[in-house]
């Protein structure tokens, strides 16, 4: 005794109640989905509005250093000692003073020239002087007597001359960052510097020379501490600083409080390509989320520019995605919760109302479509409510009435199509076997007559009509043996009695030397590629049909190919089978009609005529090729040639053709 194990089967009440509580949840979800977005956007908004204040703060933090460098250099460059000790040569006593003002004022840098920009004085080891700083943009301005500050680029060989240790402080390489973009090189040795230069002049208001100072930005953390002290009062979320800045000096962190995994300043590391593209190559601010180092945060980029407004760095401040992520979560799990709560209870006393009402004219009429399915029509009304239901019902009523009367007409027409089917098929066959005999005996008497000896036929038009009749008896015997095996395929009678084959010796040759005559009316020839290959190949297949398919091909490529052309017939292994192919020089085929040449009573276009024949030919070569597990198919260069090619199995392969339903012999 078995068990017919059937699923929870659920009434049409129940289901339209479901179906009703499902589609109230699935609104509420929609909505929740929203306000979560909006919510999450609002909270991710005023993050970014915070971080671009924060950015605000961050300039004014570094542009008070840059003017609070201004302003010492430009005062101290009106002090009486520096005039008189360049006008008096006395560049100890200067060197002294400046060496102190340089110390109390933190510079890395404080250095005089010339009135032409060579410097007489520096205030660093190794107190290098001689060289010439006019070329300095800084310098340069300061020399027409207008003050200047800008943050500036100095080169590796200006820091070995300014003072010791600086082009260690500037020399970094890169350290392997996450998403950041590819660069040709792996080191920086130039360095940032907050830089200003002012005019020293005499009493007459002539310039005498320039002083300059400045503060290497490379490895000194002021501004990028004063800036997370001032923005974000140094707090943090889950042992990580909610707030960081970062100075770049064009790509690369030189001056940061971004940490790394093991808890270093992330100095060596680069922001990311798409900053990098934003930033340093459109010049313009990016406000949004970015990757920075090995954490997401809510961000602030803007570039930093020179004297000349050139972008050559970036100013950059971010607080940690994660305390707002963690605060959206909350406010969602709180919606979530009272919103889906709420509506669970509106939607199943609605659902459970709903469908009821709904439900009883509609399991009624489900019962009356099961009696359908039966074959017992029911034309008597379902429901009697006016609304929708009823409508169905009505509708239903006559649609019954109408289905059993086509279903009677369905059942006459296809009784009728099988039998007119059966009979074209059959009268096909017996049609094309009744023609093949008296057909045969013509073209055997016609044949005889050809090759009677010289002088039976006396005149040459007997002759020529005896061609005539003999083409268009073997027309017809090819057209009847197209027709007949088109009516066994179709009947699924194709008997398919496979052996082994040479197929070269046992069914090209022959079609070869059979076709001589009709080869040398258009003064074409047949080449044999790889014979050797030919002569030694053998298949597992029926020999009649296998002649059937060459035969096909071989006719169509002399019917196709142009005069004078050559027809080629090569194979190829490929494992287990042989791939067979036949190629004609002619007018081809264009890539859409490479398929449907396979198709039944297509023909094809030759030179603007279409040729003679019944449109079987490949179709029934594709069949037999099938029958054998093999496939064909064309291929072409419109205008210059056209190539079929088919496999076929070796011997050794009867699993192939039992698959294919064929009994090996």
């Amino acid at each position: 005794m078995s068990v017919h194990k059937r699923g929870i089967q659920l009434s049409i009440g129940s289901k339209i109640g479901l179906s009703f509580l499902i589609v109230v949840l699935v609104g509420t979800l929609i909505s929740t989905i929203v306000g979560i977005r909006l919510i999450g956007n609002s909270v991710i908004e005023q993050a970014q509005n915070k971080v671009q204040h924060d950015l605000s703060v961050a300039w004014m933090a570094y542009n008070s250093k840059l003017e609070n460098i201004k302003s010492i250099v430009q005062l101290t460059s009106t002090r009486f000692f520096i005039r008189d000790g360049i006008l008096g040569e006395d560049f100890s006593l200067l060197r002294r003073e400046l060496e102190k003002i340089r110390k109390a004022s933190d510079f890395d840098v404080f250095t005089l020239t010339d009135e032409s920009g060579v410097v007489i004085l520096r205030t660093t080891a190794p107190y290098t002087i001689g060289d010439d700083q006019s070329n300095d943009d800084l310098v340069s301005r300061a020399l027409t007597g207008k003050p200047a500050a800008s943050t500036h680029i100095v080169t590796r060989d200006q820091l070995i001359l300014e003072g010791e240790g600086l082009q260690e402080r500037a020399f970094m390489e890169f350290i392997p960052t996450s998403m950041a973009k590819k660069r040709g090189v792996q080191v920086e040795t130039s360095g940032m510097m907050l830089k200003a230069a002012s005019p020293v002049m005499d009493r007459e208001g002539r310039i005498i020379g320039v002083l300059y100072g400045g503060v290497l930005i490379n490895r000194n953390y002021d501004i990028v501490d004063q800036i997370k002290e001032i923005v974000y009062k140094g707090e943090r979320y889950r042992g990580k600083d909610i707030g960081t800045a970062t100075i770049f000096q064009w790509d690369l962190r030189i001056s940061t409080n971004v940490r790394n995994r093991e808890g270093m300043r992330a100095i060596g590391t680069r922001v990311s390509e798409t900053v990098y593209d934003h930033v340093l190559e459109n010049e313009s601010a990016w406000f949004d989320r970015a990757f920075v180092v090995n954490d997401w945060y809510v961000t602030a980029y803007e570039p930093v520019k020179n004297i000349n407004g050139d972008t050559i760095g970036i100013l950059y401040v971010g607080m940690l995605e994660q305390p707002y992520a963690d605060m959206k979560k909350r406010v969602v799990k709180s919606m979530i919760l009272y919103s889906f709560l709420l509506s669970i209870g509106v939607a199943l006393v609605a659902a459970l109302i709903l469908g009821r009402r709904i439900s009883r004219p509609i399991v009624k009429l489900a019962h009356v479509s099961e009696m359908m399915a039966d074959g017992h029509f029911n034309h008597e009304r379902v429901a009697h409510t006016g609304d929708e239901i009823g409508k169905l019902a009505d509708s239903f009523s006559r649609m019954s009435k109408e289905l059993a009367r086509t279903l009677a007409e369905k059942d006459d027409a296809n009784n009728r199509l099988k039998d007119l089917n059966v009979r074209y098929l059959e009268l096909l066959g017996f049609a094309s076997h009744e023609l093949m005999q008296p057909v045969g005996v013509i073209k055997g008497y016609l044949k005889l007559m050809q090759l009677s000896p010289e002088g039976s036929l006396e005149k040459s038009h007997q002759k020529d009509a005896v061609s005539a009749m003999l083409r268009n008896v073997n027309s017809i015997v090819t057209m009847s043996g197209m027709y007949l095996n088109l009516a066994r395929i179709e009947n699924g009678a194709l008997e398919v009695n496979p052996e082994k084959i040479r197929i070269y010796h046992d069914i090209v040759e022959p079609i070869i030397r059979d076709m001589d005559q009709r080869l040398r009316q258009k003064n074409m020839t047949i080449e044999v590629d790889d014979r050797e290959l030919f002569d030694t190949a053998e298949v597992h297949g029926d020999p009649t049909l296998i002649r059937i398919v060459f035969t096909n091909l071989l006719t169509n490529a002399c019917k196709y190919g142009r005069e004078n052309g050559n027809i080629r017939c090569g194979v190829r292994k490929n494992g287990s089978e042989y791939i067979f192919n036949v190629n004609n020089e002619g007018n081809g085929l264009s890539s859409d009609k490479l398929q449907s040449v396979f198709e039944k009573f297509v023909r094809l276009e030759s030179g603007g005529m279409r040729p003679r024949g019944t449109g079987l030919g490949l179709f029934i070569t594709r069949e037999i090729v099938e029958l054998h597990s093999g496939k064909i198919w064309a291929e072409s260069e419109q205008g210059k040639w056209v190539n079929f090619l088919f496999t076929l199995p070796q011997p050794g392969t009867d699993d192939i053709l039992e698959n294919a339903g064929i009994e090996s012999g």
